[in-house]
């Protein structure tokens, strides 16, 4: 028997229902309705194989696609505690950050499951009943995102940076710096601005000083430290939606590492975007190890749908310098090719990936050696002008020496190159 039910939209298209059984199943279901439309949004690739089907996740889990929706370690413990939602509570964590899902989807209970998901039991006719302070600040940090690291979704007034109100959907990402690895927003604006400068599609982004931010508790920016403001592509006017390639494969957040390989993305990409799409995600793979970055797991690979039907590629986001710190390994998220650490990885990686995935070997080499030609020409010109510690830079091109596919390149220099450099054959 169904205890509780959500209904799921995509922008103002119910497409199903999300519920919970007495016994704590969660199970998802399209509706006819859906279904039967002439031209049907994407909900999420893994879908579309069986759109009469019912998903269920295991024991007492959300079915996988819903479960990469919750917020995850730090972030979750703060939106629980800003909710008053149970620990563990993956349904009501969810129900609680509905209204600004990533993407398209939002979540809307019944009024009455409403009623009880926000602790309010004041009456809706009632407009002289003053809501408690305690509630209103729950209305703001209901706004966040999916994923691990310390980030509310938010609004940008000139240098102000402040939560939306109740209602509003933020159109700006807000990262925070982390105790663990100090100056990450630095980091991640120089990647991103570096691959904007070599081609690649990169959202809007700006450092901002915690001063600026407006309606958080201190403690998430401390007084000194910088955040990272990134324009949400998945919002423009509307919602647009996305799904992240753990969705994708259908495997939880827990499993986003070393549970498929980049062959296996290849070859979805190739059904979903065609050549085109696998000549960009071949170009993000360089891109990977160009940065030294240990973190492209499943969650840091999207789709978007501009019309809400076709899919091609998210702009970039998530590219971070792991290498930078002593604690990450030097390892890839998922192997390429057999091959996980970096100091393995030549150009006869992705010569086996290309056969592996029956795609043109000089195709594949190609994009790889136009990718890191562009990274390796627009580094000097644009260093001078990046915030990332020097201490980073250092590490940066200690890497650069220590991967076979980039000493081919010749060494990542701090100023204009002078000394001549090998390319990929």
């Amino acid at each position: 028997m169904t205890t509780l039910r959500f209904e799921v939209l995509l922008r103002d298209v119910p497409v199903g229902h999300l519920d919970e059984a007495e016994d704590g199943t969660k199970s998802f279901r399209f509706y006819d309705s859906y279904r039967m439309l002439a031209e049907r949004p994407v909900l999420g690739q893994k879908f579309e194989d069986d759109l009469g089907r019912i998903y269920r996740g295991k024991r007492e889990a959300l079915p996988t696609f819903f479960a990469n929706l919750v917020p995850e370690g730090r972030l979750r413990k703060v939106i629980e505690r800003a909710g008053g939602v149970e620990t563990g509570d993956d349904l009501g964590l969810l129900a609680f950050v509905g209204a600004d899902l990533p993407g398209a989807v939002v979540l809307r209970p019944s009024e009455h499951e409403a009623e009880i998901l926000n602790g309010n039991s004041v009456d809706r006719d009632d407009e002289n009943v003053e809501t408690p302070e305690v509630e209103r600040e729950s209305d703001h940090l209901r706004f966040s995102v999916a994923g691990v690291q310390m980030k509310f979704s938010m609004l940008r007034d000139s240098d102000k940076l402040t939560l939306p109100a109740r209602g509003e959907t933020g159109e700006w990402i807000v990262k925070f710096d982390s105790p663990v690895y100090p100056r990450l927003p630095e980091n991640e604006y120089s990647m991103l601005e570096w691959s904007r400068t070599a081609g690649f599609d990169v959202p809007e982004v700006y450092l901002h000083e915690a001063s600026h931010l407006e309606g958080l508790p201190r403690q998430f920016a401390p007084e000194g430290s910088r955040v990272l403001a990134i324009r949400r592509f998945d919002r423009n006017r509307h919602r647009i939606h996305q799904e992240d390639f753990a969705q994708v494969v259908g495997l939880p957040p827990t499993m986003k590492y070393d549970h498929v390989t980049y062959e296996v993305m290849v070859r979805l990409t190739k059904n979903i975007l065609g050549d085109e799409g696998v000549d960009e995600l071949v170009r993000r793979l360089a891109l990977t190890v160009a940065c030294g970055n240990n973190d492209a797991h499943l969650k840091n690979w999207s789709l978007i749908y501009p019309d809400g039907i076709q899919a091609r590629w998210s702009p970039l986001y998530d590219q971070v310098s792991t290498v930078a710190w002593e604690g990450p390994d030097r390892l890839l998220s998922l192997k390429l090719a057999g091959v996980k650490e970096f100091g393995r990885i030549d150009r006869a990686a992705f010569e086996r990936l290309a056969e592996k995935c029956n795609l043109d070997p000089a195709r594949v080499i190609d994009n790889v050696r136009d990718t890191l030609t562009r990274l390796f020409d627009t580094w000097p010109g644009i260093l001078p002008d990046l915030p990332i510690p020097e201490s980073h830079v250092v590490r940066l091109r200690e890497h650069w020496a220590h991967v076979p596919l980039l000493r081919e390149m010749g060494s990542l220099r701090c100023l204009a190159p002078t000394l001549p450099r090998r390319r990929l054959a």
